[in-house]
């Protein structure tokens, strides 16, 4: 990523995902049009993997299909070491559809369990999902 594309990803996470604050040391993947982001996420890295995060689309394209297209396009990053993500309900069906299978809280290396369990006080519906190359 390009160093103006961060200053991009954070103002679009200021407006559209406040608590989201992309780090410099995670890669971060988006879908722009005309030097706008479309779609963005960050790949938080971990000794035993990566954690998928800070997955946000513009509220002009939700429900478009763009989530879907990034995922799918950068679906080599995402496979390059296990991925994580953490989910409220509500999202697991997108996740399902773009092959994320659900994980047990058990079987989450020990500094992913531990965050899951700490996001679960604020967030009982939070579950746990791994990406699955096809």
């Amino acid at each position: 990523m390009k160093r103006h594309h961060h200053s991009l990803v954070k103002a679009f996470y200021r407006e559209h995902y406040p608590s989201g604050k992309p780090n410099k040391a995670d890669p971060i993947w988006l879908l722009t049009h005309k030097d706008k982001i479309i779609c963005v996420y960050r790949l938080r890295q971990f000794e035993s993997g990566q954690l998928l995060t800070g997955m946000v689309t513009h509220p002009e394209f939700r429900q478009q299909g763009y989530g879907s297209y990034l995922l799918h396009e950068t679906r080599q990053a995402l496979a390059n070491k296990t991925c994580f993500c953490f989910a409220e309900e509500h999202n697991a069906a997108f996740y399902l559809a773009n092959n994320f299978l659900s994980e047990s809280i058990e079987q989450l290396p020990a500094e992913l369990r531990a965050r899951l369990k700490a996001y679960q006080q604020k967030r009982p519906t939070l579950s746990a999902y791994r990406y699955h190359s096809t």
